[in-house]
């Protein structure tokens, strides 16, 4: 038995199966209804919404069949969506097109079988609604054949509602991503004209949230519709528009001759450059626009997720608009493998450990403080620095986690290195974050009671960047630290915000000049004279100025003759284990 011949318009016909009829096996109560009515009205033991999918029939609701589903080349069903009319068989059994079907000879014993095909508005079958009998019958009569079309056009109508349900997204009204993932698929498979997909991210997600935050709900609502109906006006006339994520939109566009159409992506851009007016409030958004050629090779891929990486790259590179670039991607999801990697390594531990880089008196040669310093290393990628992880890490609520990590270990440290005697400082590194709020500041406090470490022991260091968000609050913050006695340090000073204002307001002791001034300082006239004024200013204000990244002995003696406090860099020592230290710190002591 071979079966059913299979329709002229197949590829089309089980695209439309895919976008439009659940497969999971929860029950539709109308759907139920249905056949229980369609059984009850044709006084038939059996009565079936039946699908016919690629290899088989299954079906959506069914009375008097336990089976759910059956082979394809078994359906009688598969008869019935050849053409848009009833396909009736009176006796399955003088049909020699059913005599030897397993569901004719075997259970449930099929002898008579009437269905109406169930029809898309393209006109394509999906199944059918059918009744089916043990024993053979007459042809239904006209009437009957009118009802059970009628039922069948209410199934059809359940299934586009359902499709309706699943594929729209409610606040918008727009096509949502599951309708987007359908439609790619049907577009790429009538194998015409390339298509590209665009995804544009209206606004950053962090950015939402504070209007969340500040102005509601609903107005964030009403400026998704503005942000909608501005991103509609510059497309295509009959461009469909859908929304993927509550802040990005999706479009797709045919390809031409000379390739993606940028003139439209810059069309958008420029268009979004103004504010957004919703509720008499102008909104300034910053949009990044994605481009990704369907073609072979990305459909096998995520390619929404490298799309959307598209859009990404654009907003954070200011571009604009990007093209999709396979390096780009990588990186991000190497990036994505570093954060996830991160939260998981700081509560397994025996990847994160703190190494620490001697800071000599550049009068006397003696070690004055050590600063702790980060290292990761990754079960699978080995070491990864942190010039990679941290700045990744700032950007997550990692960045919280991870600086109370360290301050706890270099705290514990130090209190077992004055136990020894020693008398260096130990400095810890802190984040933007550390200092917007009372948190850190509170975390450090309660454990330099617990270690019982003298804070005069510990200095806090923090870049200029701290200072653009808040700088009322850092300076709160730097001051519970001051009083507690510690010593506070500016990294990297000078390639900041480098106002001098705030450095005499700032509760500050110390001022780390940043290594790219310092390493040219051999050849450099220019770098120079600025370092010889930053050192003149800073010891006017009474700041300690600490000289990092120093290389060469020429630049050391320049320094400490320029009127520096300290040094520090690989001339005088590299990051080294904590348990190295100490004899470092000793014969470093006897060589001065």
């Amino acid at each position: 038995m071979a079966g059913a011949p299979t329709p002229i318009n197949e590829a089309q016909r089980q695209l439309q199966v895919t976008q439009l009829c659940r497969l999971d096996s929860t029950p539709d109560d109308v759907f139920e209804q249905i056949v229980a009515m369609t059984a009850e009205y044709f006084n038939a033991p059996i009565a079936l919404i039946s699908i016919v999918d690629e290899q088989r029939q299954w079906f959506s609701a069914r009375v008097g069949l336990t089976a759910q589903e059956t082979p394809r080349r078994d359906s009688f069903c598969a008869y019935a969506i050849l053409a848009n009319e009833p396909f009736q068989v009176l006796d399955a059994t003088q049909d020699p097109r059913f005599s030897d079907n397993p569901l004719v000879t075997g259970q449930p014993g099929i002898r008579f079988y009437a269905g109406v095909p169930l029809v898309t508005p393209e006109g394509l079958g999906l199944g059918s609604l059918c009744v089916i009998d043990t024993k053979p019958r007459g042809a239904l009569s006209s009437h009957e054949l009118s009802m059970l079309g009628h039922l069948a056009k209410l199934t059809m109508a359940r299934i586009l509602s359902l499709r309706r349900a699943n594929f729209i997204d409610q606040p918008t009204g727009l096509f949502n991503r599951a309708r987007l993932e359908g439609d790619v698929a049907q577009a790429t498979a009538a194998d015409e004209q390339r298509m590209v997909l665009v995804v544009a991210d209206v606004i950053a997600p962090t950015r939402l949230n504070d209007i969340v935050r500040v102005l509601g709900y609903e107005f964030s609502q009403a400026l998704m519709h503005r942000m909608k109906e501005r991103l509609q006006a510059q497309l295509p006339e009959g461009s469909c528009l859908y929304r993927i994520s509550p802040t990005r939109f999706a479009f797709l566009t045919a390809e031409g001759p000379d390739g993606a159409p940028t003139s439209l992506y810059d069309q958008i851009i420029a268009a979004f450059e103004l504010s957004i007016q919703c509720n008499g409030i102008p909104v300034k958004t910053r949009i990044g626009v994605g481009v990704l050629p369907l073609q072979t090779g990305v459909l096998e891929q995520d390619w929404l997720r490298l799309a959307i990486s598209s859009a990404d790259d654009a907003r954070e590179c200011g571009t604009g608009w990007s093209a999709y670039e396979p390096q780009l991607d990588a990186a991000q999801q190497r990036s994505f493998t570093l954060l996830s990697g991160l939260s998981q390594a700081l509560h397994a531990g025996g990847q994160l450990r703190l190494v620490y880089q001697p800071r000599i008196s550049l009068a006397s040669g003696c070690c004055t403080s050590v600063e702790a310093l980060l290292r990761w290393t990754h079960p699978t990628l080995g070491a990864v620095g942190p010039a990679e992880f941290i700045p990744l890490a700032e950007k997550t609520a990692l960045i919280r986690e991870l600086s109370f990590w360290v301050a706890e270990r270099a705290i514990e440290q130090s209190a077992a290195w004055q136990r020894h005697g020693a008398t260096f400082k130990v400095a810890i590194n802190v984040s933007a974050s550390d200092l917007d709020g009372p948190a850190f500041a509170d975390h450090v406090t309660a454990l330099l009671a617990r270690y019982q470490l003298d804070p005069r022991n510990l200095e806090v260091e923090f870049t200029e960047s701290a200072l653009m968000v808040n700088p009322e609050e850092v300076s709160r913050q730097l001051q519970r630290f001051r009083s507690l006695g510690m010593e506070v340090a500016i990294d990297d000073f000078g390639t900041g915000y480098s106002n001098w204002t705030y450095l005499r307001d700032l509760p500050a002791t110390t001022v780390k000049l940043d290594q790219s001034f310092i390493r040219n300082l051999s050849d450099d006239e220019k770098d120079r004279r600025l370092v010889r004024t930053i050192i003149d200013l800073a010891k006017r204000l009474e700041l300690r100025v600490v000289a990092e990244g120093i290389e060469t002995q020429a630049v050391c003696d320049l320094v400490a003759e320029w009127g520096c406090d300290d040094g520090q860099g690989y001339h005088i020592a590299r990051p080294m284990e904590a348990d190295a230290l100490l004899g470092w710190v000793g014969d470093n002591a006897q060589a001065s």
